[in-house]
């Protein structure tokens, strides 16, 4: 994950107290490189811990995570920690010194300080630098007062489905039966005259496809129907996915790129607005709406026979790829290609978490820029933007 947060500390263990918010979870078998600008902290970058424990992948693995950390606006310095289920009590020592061996050189070869470097065990916390150190206790890393909610997610809540009852079955149900014996209210359908995709009132179903990730919206288990109906056609779904990420105007905009792209005077390939869905922009997705987004389609999924639940669960995954979620996007998106591998986003969204794609929009500071353009993986990677 890679953050704009600030921290300024004064010991290591107040430090690894922030780490989990950073990151936004708790990690564990995890390399997470804090990153600082002078004396404060300016992005955090949690990684798989595997890839660094093999001789044959740690340079190939280092020098991805450390291409990523020189993107950041005026980094100065990098204090890598390493989070193990090994002991230290077990060697005598704190575990995987090879590990930091080669991290400080590393890190020093790109123009970057070396803050620390620090272990966080199975049962004690300590520093690689610190030759006499056996570990200290870990009742010292305490979650700091006064963080916001949700700073700290829960990792199994985050992967699984809400539990939903057999009235909201037979209502999404009788609804979906609805929408099959009357297939043209809910598509576009192509008009005789042109050629190009329409639908009656589109301003009306944008505005309706987007407010359902506003703040506050309570929606029916008959419209999760009508989402799950449109969801299965891609042009569609591409849509109303910009339309929760970036809200109406963007949603409009891809709309008429897509099904009305005579209006234009540039072509598609000169528009960044399609590159938009695999990171390729600026532009930050509204954190806020992606957390609704996510937790309708898991609602929406959880509603759905196993076998239809793909579009949604591919969603999900990409909101939380571009939310900074990583691991937790992975997870989804193996249960998508699981439902169904031959459907092309899931592949994919499979290809990006695969190459450990992190979008332009998690290289920049959000306190930095102006409203009109918030300016903007290695493989197993976490990237995004949160406040402490």
């Amino acid at each position: 994950m890679i953050t704009t947060s600030r921290v300024s500390l004064s010991a290591p263990h107040e430090l690894l107290s922030y780490v989990p918010a950073l990151v936004g979870f708790r990690p564990s078998d995890s390399l997470v490189l804090v990153v600082f600008r002078d004396q404060s902290s300016c992005g955090a970058m949690r990684i798989d811990l595997r890839p660094f424990l093999n001789d044959e992948t740690i340079d190939a693995a280092l020098a991805a995570a450390l291409d990523s950390v020189v993107r950041i606006p005026r980094a100065t310095g990098v204090l890598p920690v390493v989070y193990t289920t090994e002991r230290c009590a077990d060697g005598g020592r704190i575990p995987h010194e090879n590990v930091a061996r080669v991290l400080a050189p590393a890190i020093e070869n790109r123009g970057l300080a070396v803050v620390d470097i620090l272990c966080v065990a199975a049962d004690a916390w300590g520093s690689y630098l610190d030759d006499s150190c056996l570990g200290h206790d870990l009742a010292l890393l305490e979650d700091p007062q006064g963080l916001p909610a949700g700073s700290i997610l829960d990792a199994d809540a985050e992967l699984t489905f809400p539990l939903v009852d057999d009235d909201a079955y037979d209502a999404f149900a009788r609804a979906t039966a609805a929408i099959a014996s009357d297939d043209g209210d809910a598509r576009p359908e192509r008009t005789a005259d042109d050629g190009a995709y329409a639908m009656d009132e589109s301003a009306d179903f944008l505005a309706a496809m987007a407010s359902y990730v506003e703040e506050g919206a309570d929606v029916l288990d008959a419209e999760l129907a009508l989402i799950a109906h449109v969801l299965t056609v891609p042009s569609i779904r591409d849509v109303v996915a910009y339309s929760w990420a970036w809200g109406i105007d963007v949603g409009t905009h891809l709309w008429n790129r897509v099904f009305t792209p005579e209006q234009f005077t540039i072509d598609s390939v000169d528009d960044p607005w399609m590159y938009a869905f695999a990171g390729r922009i600026d532009v930050r997705p509204d954190p806020e709406r992606l957390r609704a987004a996510i937790q309708l389609l898991k609602r929406l999924c959880a509603l759905q026979h196993p076998n239809d639940r793909v579009p949604g669960l591919t969603l999900i995954s990409w909101c939380y790829w571009a939310l900074g979620l990583s691991s937790f996007a992975h997870a989804w998106q193996r249960r998508a290609v699981e439902t169904d591998g031959t459907y092309g986003l899931a592949i994919i969204m499979g290809m990006i978490l695969d190459a450990g794609s992190i979008p332009d929009w998690a290289f920049y500071d959000p306190h930095e820029l102006t409203s009109a353009s918030e300016h903007a993986e290695v493989p197993n990677a976490d990237a995004a933007g949160r406040s402490i």
